[in-house]
């Protein structure tokens, strides 16, 4: 499964814009639209408006992707019988919203990706119930990752064609837009319009996961200017989208470290390079999760290293140990 946070106390606005209500009691309306804001790991209807908007500003076609795979995702959810505190989070909806953007952003619009993109939203959404009752560790966006693997080879079958992306040139690397687009990649949106959208859904949900999601996006930025990376690849988010959602996921549903975000940064940048140079399929989002899973596993091992034993350690740290 995987977790949420509101950001009560830490928001640009007041957090309680409609009225609280326990997850498992949530309308459906509302566990659809928190179903976008959870893209950035956020439970907000205002974060879902502001990713809606760069999603449209970018190209309206994706936008209308993003809002109908969001929908369907969540009823087919909803009509499996999928938990009902995550169904009020909104996360049975936001693995089929990307499936919708990638294929926006993949494939040659046509009469056959629409159709496909209902379908897919509906799988999608399926295989998310199925994860989250089976897989021990957080699904995150794992499983509009294997569906759209497992379509990638056979697109044509199904009449989809895909776009031909022409190699990314050489450029000086324009650091601001380069970071902030980062966060418009997240949703498919590269841009700095989107990316300041994407930044902004963050601020008023939480000012502290805005940062954490910069201080991702600089990172990989750093790596890429470092070992030489074409500069376009850098300024349209490309190379960072990665190290922003390993950054905002390490740090709202591990735990609220620095330290354990900027870990999650580096190493999701290093794995999205190896899944981009060596993998027949677009690497996606492959390096924030298996970075999360790689990280949730280590600390699983932690214990035998610490020489603590998971049923020895301390229920809770003293006050004077946490600064309380």
């Amino acid at each position: 499964m995987t977790a949420h946070v509101e950001g009560r106390g830490m928001a640009l606005l007041p957090a309680a814009v409609f009225p609280d209500v326990a997850p498992g009691r949530m309308p459906f309306w509302r566990s659809t639209v928190r179903g976008f804001s959870q893209c950035a790991f956020q439970a907000n209807e205002l974060t879902a408006l502001c990713f809606v908007l760069a999603a449209f500003g970018f190209d309206w076609r994706m936008g209308v992707f993003y809002v109908v795979s969001v929908v369907v995702g969540t009823a087919t959810a909803a009509l499996l019988g999928g938990d009902r505190t995550l169904l009020g989070l909104g996360l049975f909806g936001f693995n089929s919203g990307l499936m919708g953007l990638a294929l926006g952003n993949f494939f040659v619009p046509g009469a056959a990706l629409w159709v496909a993109m209902v379908g897919l939203a509906a799988f999608v959404g399926a295989v998310t119930v199925l994860l989250a009752k089976v897989l021990p560790l957080p699904f995150l966006a794992a499983p509009f990752i294997a569906a759209f693997w497992l379509l990638w080879p056979f697109a044509t079958w199904f009449g989809l064609e895909p776009k031909v992306f022409e190699p990314f040139p050489d450029d000086i690397v324009k650091w601001v837009e380069s970071v902030v687009s980062a966060m418009g990649s997240t949703l498919f949106a590269a841009g700095v319009v989107p990316g300041l959208l994407f930044l902004l859904g963050l601020l008023v949900a939480s000012w502290r996961h805005a940062v954490i999601a910069v201080l991702g996006a600089l990172i990989a930025v750093t790596l890429a200017v470092y070992v030489g990376v074409a500069g376009v690849a850098v300024n349209s988010g490309f190379i960072g989208f990665n190290a922003v959602l390993a950054a905002l996921a390490a740090y709202t549903l591990i735990a609220a470290d620095l330290r354990l975000a900027v870990f999650a940064a580096v190493l999701s940048s290093w794995i999205f390079a190896w899944f981009n140079r060596d993998f027949p399929a677009p690497a996606l989002a492959s390096g924030f999760v298996l970075t999360v899973w790689i990280i949730v596993l280590l600390g699983r091992l932690n214990p035998w290293f610490s020489g603590i034993e998971e049923s020895e350690a301390p229920a809770e740290a003293p006050a004077e140990a946490t600064g309380a």
